[in-house]
């Protein structure tokens, strides 16, 4: 008990007077706060001193001296050290916990201080061998309940364990959303493995700190509870270095996962807006790589909304830059899902060649990611569209062609006549074994589109080199994803899109496409702004 009964009875009759002060507007608050520091700090923090010097002056040179030194701290001094602490405003996070995860050391009162102030529903204390002897003080202390109680052995120098063993409470306890973590306690080792686990759970972390430290107790009065930075504030621009680089790669899932975690666990405002319109953009860019048009349309769509949203917030001016691009983009992915209701749609000019930048990018990408094959694979399709689309203008459907219409300009007779001359032109000019054949096919495949084509004398076959593109459809065909169980070689791949590249434009410059403008808005936004 303390010494001084009239300071103590003082003492008492002024925080049951400060308890029973008005708090219901904000000036009556605010005079119950400065009542507290004008009246009853003072005295507290004088008594505080006093008993302090006592116990510094107090003998320890034998073990029970010692213990009567600790004793004396624990039954005079730091039960005022509750109640100030207890009473600072700035010590009661205006917040309920759903768990509140504690390391322990070698200290309890800090975590005695931090169960006291903090709200909570359940308690989980990570202890040591050395330290849980400290276990039914921290439990008498706080009234904790068992049923609300967790505590766990751990290996202190175990980094590693302190960080799973935290993360199996959390999945243990239903994966709660409102977490707390308390960091005071325990080794280096320890609180590293906490504050990791903390941060990559969202949690709030929480310190006991001081002013200073008096004989390995702190100054009594000084403490004071902090939150500290989650860690991805701090880290989350190298989290975003990360997500740049796999974007910048076209691994635009690894990028969305960074900037989804970075949402959920950097709790601030401006920052979580920047995090989800890069999480959209790239699960947009990511749903037009996988022909996924709608979904693309509608995380674009989101997008913009954001960038519409926030015009003046700083973090998003550098995709702002990008906006009518990105709108030009959505316009694009609206022609594209009208192609999947009517696929003629896809082979009329100029909206069809929406689908033609589509794959002739995708394509692009490909390469740059070293993945030749597929790359490969997707200009040979662009090739099969070419002729698809220049088909189309006769009216032939590659599925189900009709070999006789008016728009061929020439009886179904002669058309074959030309059709078969070309094939065994183009056989014997390539020494190729050749079959004879009586009829149209049922169905055009893509070298048999082109000699329909120049049966036609389209302008689009007209100069064309039978022997490249008979090679190019060769390096296709022998890939691992086609027919074949070849690697596609640098060197074949750079011809064969050399070959696609030339009939592609010319393509575009028979419909009077503006090349620029499409290639623009197909092309995905890079590098990551």
């Amino acid at each position: 008990m303390l010494k001084d009964k009239t300071l103590e009875t003082k003492l008492n009759e002024l925080f049951s007077e400060w308890q029973q002060m008005d708090r219901n507007s904000p000036d009556a608050s605010k005079a119950a706060l400065a009542f507290y520091d004008e009246q009853i700090f003072p005295l507290v923090k004088t008594k505080l001193n006093e008993l302090f010097l006592e116990w510094q002056q107090m003998d320890r040179n034998s073990p029970d001296a010692s213990k009567a030194a600790l004793t004396f701290y624990d039954e005079q001094i730091f039960p005022l050290v509750k109640k100030v602490f207890l009473n600072k405003p700035t010590n009661r996070p205006n917040k309920e916990y759903d768990v509140l995860i504690l390391t322990v050391g070698f200290s309890p009162e800090p975590l005695i201080l931090s169960i006291l102030a903090i709200e909570h529903e359940r308690v989980a204390l990570l202890y040591t061998e050395e330290t849980a002897k400290f276990l039914p003080r921290i439990q008498d202390e706080t009234n904790l309940l068992l049923s609300h109680l967790a505590t766990r052995e751990i290996d202190g120098s175990s980094t590693v364990e302190v960080y799973e063993t935290i993360i199996d409470l959390y999945t243990r306890w239903g994966k709660p959303k409102n977490i707390a973590v308390d960091i005071t306690g325990g080794k280096k080792s320890m609180v590293g493995g906490a504050a990791m686990a903390g941060a990559a759970l969202g949690a709030d972390i929480y310190y006991v700190d001081n002013t200073s430290f008096i004989l390995g107790k702190p100054e009594p009065g000084s403490e004071y509870l902090s939150l500290l930075d989650n860690p991805y504030t701090v880290f989350g621009d190298l989290e975003v270095e990360k997500a740049r680089n796999l974007y910048n790669g076209h691994d635009y899932v690894g990028a969305q996962r960074i900037f989804d975690q970075l949402k959920t666990q950097v709790r601030v405002p401006n920052k979580t807006i920047f995090y989800e319109a890069y999480e959209y953009l790239c699960t947009a860019y990511e749903a037009w790589d996988n022909i996924d048009f709608g979904k693309a349309c509608t995380f674009l769509d989101r997008l913009l909304n954001i960038l519409e949203q926030f015009q003046t917030l700083d973090e998003l001016n550098p995709l702002s830059v990008f906006q009518s691009r990105l709108k030009e983009q959505k316009e694009a992915l609206e022609c594209l899902l009208q192609f999947l209701k009517n696929h003629q749609l896809a082979l009329a000019a100029p909206n069809g060649f929406h689908f033609a930048f589509t794959l002739y990018h995708n394509a692009l990408r490909r390469e740059a990611q070293g993945k030749l094959d597929m790359a490969c694979l997707i200009l040979y399709r662009l090739l099969e569209w070419i002729g698809q689309y220049r088909l189309a203008l006769y009216d032939i459907d590659t599925r189900q062609p009709n070999y006789s219409n008016p728009k061929l300009g020439m009886h179904q007779d002669k058309l074959f006549e030309g059709y078969i001359k070309t094939r065994k032109n183009v056989f014997a000019r390539l020494k190729q074994p050749y079959q004879e054949i009586s009829t149209f096919p049922d169905r055009i495949g893509l070298l048999d589109g082109y000699f329909i084509l120049a049966a036609l004398e389209d302008e689009i076959v007209k100069d064309l080199n039978w022997s490249e593109l008979w090679s190019r459809i060769q390096t296709r065909n022998q890939g691992i994803f086609a027919h074949g169980m070849g690697k596609v070689e640098q060197k074949d791949f750079k011809a064969f899109k050399s070959t696609v590249k030339e009939i592609f434009k010319k393509a575009q410059d028979l419909e009077n496409i503006d090349a620029d403008a499409f290639d623009e808005q197909h092309k995905f936004i890079t590098p990551l702004p």
